[in-house]
């Protein structure tokens, strides 16, 4: 084994991808700190789990074809720029924005376009994305604009819930002479 491909534990040149250190940007643009962030999850059904051929014992698996992306939840801490254009001042006015009539209605279209390249950027020692989740045709499904208090000196929190119709990620590593990690995988729901 090579120097190269020793891990973190033993040789100490690299760091380990810590859960505290990320961000999230829309389009290159900071737009949230994240105070905690799922990284997408995905389901790979199994087919055939409980059907038999004649005469065997054992079943006939295999994988599905088609993934099931689960939702992600990010806690965020807005960075108070009280601009409408950043952070929860975009997420309010593109909310109020397709409201449909003013009613209880949005438009999907105005609502989902928005969030393209949302990113989840996990930064590494030296302040650096080292790891890309962008998230493609995300949109909200759950907003917790959070809440006010006189009796609490805590930062104010917007929790969201989204969906996504696929992910795609880049690793970039420093260049410590460390191994690179993935380097941009693509999953659009389709296993082939």
């Amino acid at each position: 084994m090579s120097d190269d491909s020793v891990t973190f534990w033993t040789n100490g040149v690299s760091d380990p991808a810590f859960q505290w250190r990320f961000r999230v940007t829309h389009q290159g643009e900071f737009l949230w700190w994240a105070k905690t962030c799922d990284k997408p999850k995905v389901n790979i059904p199994v087919l055939g789990k409980d059907e038999y051929y004649l005469g065997s014992c054992l079943p006939d698996t295999r994988p599905g074809e088609i993934l099931d992306y689960q939702p992600l939840t990010m806690t965020l801490v807005d960075p108070d720029s009280g601009e409408q254009g950043t952070g929860t001042g975009l997420l309010a006015s593109t909310l109020m924005a397709s409201l449909c009539g003013g009613g209880p209605r949005i438009d999907p279209d105005l609502f989902m376009g928005v969030w393209d390249g949302l990113t989840i950027e996990v930064i590494g020692a030296d302040g650096e994305a080292h790891e890309t989740w962008v998230l493609n045709d995300p949109f909200p499904t759950a907003i917790d604009f959070g809440s006010l208090s006189y009796s609490s000196d805590d930062l104010v929190e917007l929790t969201i819930t989204w969906e996504y119709s696929s992910f795609s990620v880049n690793g970039q590593g420093p260049s410590t002479g460390r191994p690179e990690p993935k380097q941009n995988l693509i999953l659009d729901g389709a296993l082939t």
